[in-house]
């Protein structure tokens, strides 16, 4: 068995969320800004997911994000323009 390190865990990023301030981490690459995040998704449907970016030698994220850009799109194309929150 190996070692592991634990360490603190940060609660102050959960209570920032609660009162509205959360601070999210972005990446840019390629001039295109990135957010990690994190979705409780079925596992028949992360198994499909994993199995489409195996089977078109795809990045999961790159798969995924297919995916929504086609969901906005259509939910655009019948519903109108989306209204983003301040």
């Amino acid at each position: 068995m190996g070692c592991y390190k634990m360490t603190k865990k940060n609660f102050k990023t959960g209570f920032d969320s609660l009162l509205g301030e959360e601070k999210i981490k972005t990446k840019v690459s390629n001039n295109i800004q990135e957010i990690r995040a994190t979705f409780i998704v079925k596992t028949d449907y992360l198994d499909k997911l994993k199995a489409i970016s195996y089977w078109e030698r795809k990045m999961i994220k790159d798969v995924i994000n297919e995916a929504l850009v086609n969901y906005i799109n259509l939910y655009e194309k019948n519903k109108g323009s989306i209204p983003l929150p301040k």
